[in-house]
Formats: C-alpha cells, structure tokens, sequence
C-alpha cells in the first residue's frame, strides 16, 4: 500500500504535537514491509524554493505551500491537473491520502485529490476544532468563556462584525469538502463526540490514539530522606490558550512552607511569538517566584527521557479543550503521573485518582491545593504510578491506522 500523508507543519520547523503525530505515523507506515509512505509538510515561503510552491527534503519528504488561515481554510495554490500538486500527486500514485490537518494547508487539497486520484482511499485526522470554531478553533468564546457548543447564531456573538448567515455558510462549505472524505480519525472520544453533535456520522470517525517512539519507563526519582515528592515541570508551547499563567499563579499561591519543599521547571518554546502583554505577565510571574520556578526554554524530543528521570509530577494548564495533548502520552511512557485540568481530551486521558489527579479548569487556586495534596498525602504517588497505563507507541497507531486503510469503503 502506497499512502501519503499531509501534514500543517514538518517537526524540523514547527514542534507541535499534531505535527509530530502525523510525522511519526508516516515514519512507522513507511517501515513496515508491505507498505511505502511519502510525508507533504506545509512550510514557510522562506523554506521553499524560488518559484515553486513545492520543495523536496529528501527522497519521500516534502514541502508545500499554503496560507490558508483559519477564517477561510482556502488555499491559493494552483490545483488544476497541470499544478505541482497534481503532478506529485500523479508520481507518488497513492493508495491512501491521510490529511492528518487542513489548516494552512487549504480544504480545497481535499477536493483536488479526489479528482487527481479518484481511486484513493481519503483520510482526514481531526486535531482540534477549526471547523467548529472560527476563534483560533479551541471553542473558547472570544470574552474568554469556555463555549459548550457552537452555532451560527453563537458563532456571531463571538464576530459581531459577521452575521449568522455568514457562519452557516462558513460551515456548509466546510461541510462540503468534509462529503469527499472517506472517513475520519479523532484521537480522543471527547473530540469525535463534538464532531458528531457538529454533523459528522458517528459510523465515519474511528478513534486512534497517536503514538509515540518506544520509551523506558523511569523508576521514580530517587529522595533523600524527609524530601518530598515536590518536582513539577510543564512541558510545552507558551501561550495563554495552554495556561502557563495558571500554573504560575498557582505555584505563587502556594504557602511559604510549601514553596520550601516545591519547585516548578517549564520547558517550552514559543513565548517570544505571544502578545507583548502576555510576555510581561509571564516574565513578571518568574521574577515573584525565581526561588522556586525555573524557565528552561525549549527542548527537544530525544531530551525527554533525562528531563523526566529528574521530576516527580508533570502539570499542565490548558484553558480550552485540548484532545489528545502529546505531553500526556509522553509522561506515562516514562512513568510520570499527570495534574491536568478536569475537561476535554484531558479529563479523558487522565483518571482521576488513577493515573494522575484533576483540578478545575483555568482556576489556579483549584491547582495550588491540588499541588499541595500532591505533595502531603501519604502513599497518593505510589498509587498512580501503579495507575499509569501504557502509552500508544508508533507500532500501535500504525497498525490501527492499516486496518482502518484496508477496511475504508469507497462507496460509503
């Protein structure tokens, strides 16, 4: 089997989870050894060559254009049978296109593929909800509330610049694109269910959970007599969607006796593209809390491993309905339990009381005594480590995603 995979960014470029997933998954199908895979990336103007809207990274990598922002998901690539796309489309001759995104890209990829290889199999990985919402699609309200469920009339409260019916057209032509596919993967069930209550056929959207390189899972950070389990680190991009403020304020809520047996490490990149404000805020948290928080900047996949063997707990603070975070899979590869937010693909991830606790979403107070129960209770560690479950590996997803490839029905 011949598959091609779409990606909305290449990882050497763009250190998302979503890109990661679909990277790892098109490096695992194109290792086993009845299957061949080929990897398009959308990358930057700066990266591609002159006059070309696609370049090649190397044999089966490539990368192409796109601009298709959130608003509007429509490209300005050309797309006719004589374009660069078709006629890679045309040499690589897939059995299966796995658009694993559309953003950037543009939905009208979906189209033009169809038409250029009428007889291949289309995929499309559901990552968050760009579809659903227009406001950067993490179905949070532009005043900042969590939105429970989207619709036009919704939708335009959010835009009161766009009417109603602009939203409704909005959804009908993504909606149109979405008929050609033949069918859906959701990493979590709580993002297929909001797909489902958006319109989605429930019998077209199979739930895979990505996967990751195999990881030894670490024995628990050694103590020293009287210490405690007091090592919390967040790992991920710097942005207010994934309240890296939160867990700040949280750790600067903390009692003085507490702060003493606690310290916080974040690892992340990205701050520097955030509003200048949100710099401020952040930069101002670290100075409160300098004897206790430490900012790492970013790290590196192969990195994980060292990081994890010298940290206890791994936090996260997200605002909005995250679906299938990588961060989650990465702590219980190496045996770390996780303290996350009590919604979304998080809540579904994380077991309370089993493989890691809950607090209530963007409430840091809510964190700040998790984080001490965390710390006090007697024998609460010992137990969710035991709690952790296996994380998806490489070999995992690739194999659930073959026989999703081989049991697709064109007709459908």
């Amino acid at each position: 089997m011949r598959v091609l995979v779409f990606s909305h960014g290449h990882p050497t470029f763009s250190k998302g989870g979503g890109e990661y997933a679909a990277y790892y998954l098109y490096k695992g199908i194109d290792e086993t050894p009845e299957n061949e895979a080929w990897f398009v990336a959308r990358g930057e103007e700066k990266l591609l060559h002159l006059g070309t809207p696609i370049a090649s990274l190397n044999k089966k990598e490539y990368l192409i254009s796109g601009n298709a922002d959130i608003p509007h998901l429509t490209t300005w690539l050309a797309l006719d049978d004589e374009s660069d796309y078709a006629e890679m489309l045309r040499t690589v001759r897939p059995d299966v296109i796995h658009f694993h995104h559309y953003v950037h890209l543009g939905l009208e990829l979906i189209r033009a593929a169809k038409r250029i290889c009428p007889n291949a199999r289309i995929i499309l990985t559901l990552h968050e909800y760009i579809a659903i919402c227009m406001n950067s699609g993490q179905m949070v309200k532009t005043d900042g509330r969590l939105c429970h469920q989207a619709s036009p009339r919704e939708c335009a409260q959010c835009f009161p610049d766009r009417t109603p019916e602009t939203f409704f057209l909005r959804e009908r032509y993504i909606k149109s694109f979405f008929d050609i596919v033949d069918e859906f993967v959701s990493p979590s069930e709580f993002l297929r269910d909001r797909y489902i209550a958006w319109g989605i056929p429930a019998n077209r959207i199979s739930v895979i959970e990505n996967g990751l390189p195999r990881a030894k899972r670490l024995p628990a950070r050694p103590i020293k007599t009287g210490e405690v389990r007091g090592r919390f680190a967040y790992f991920g991009q710097i942005n207010p969607f994934k309240g890296v403020d939160v867990v700040l304020e949280a750790f600067a809520q903390l009692p003085t006796r507490m702060k003493r047996q606690v310290s916080l490490d974040i690892f992340g990149s990205g701050l520097q593209n955030q509003p200048v404000e949100y710099q401020k805020k952040f930069a101002a948290l670290l100075e409160e809390n300098k004897g206790h928080i430490r900012y790492h900047g970013a790290y590196e996949p192969h990195e994980m491993g060292r990081i994890m063997a010298e940290v206890d707990w791994v936090l996260m603070g997200s605002v909005w309905w995250e679906n299938s975070p990588l961060v989650i899979q990465e702590a219980y590869a190496h045996g770390r339990p996780v303290i996350c937010p009590d919604i979304g693909g998080m809540a579904e991830k994380v077991r309370n009381g089993i493989s890691g606790l809950h607090y209530r979403a963007r409430d840091h107070i809510a964190l700040a005594s998790v984080v001490e129960k965390a710390v006090l209770e007697d024998g609460l560690y010992d137990r969710l480590i035991d709690g952790i479950p296996s994380a998806s590996t490489i070999e995992d997803c690739v194999n659930a995603h073959l026989r999703l490839y081989n049991n697709v029905d064109l007709a459908a």
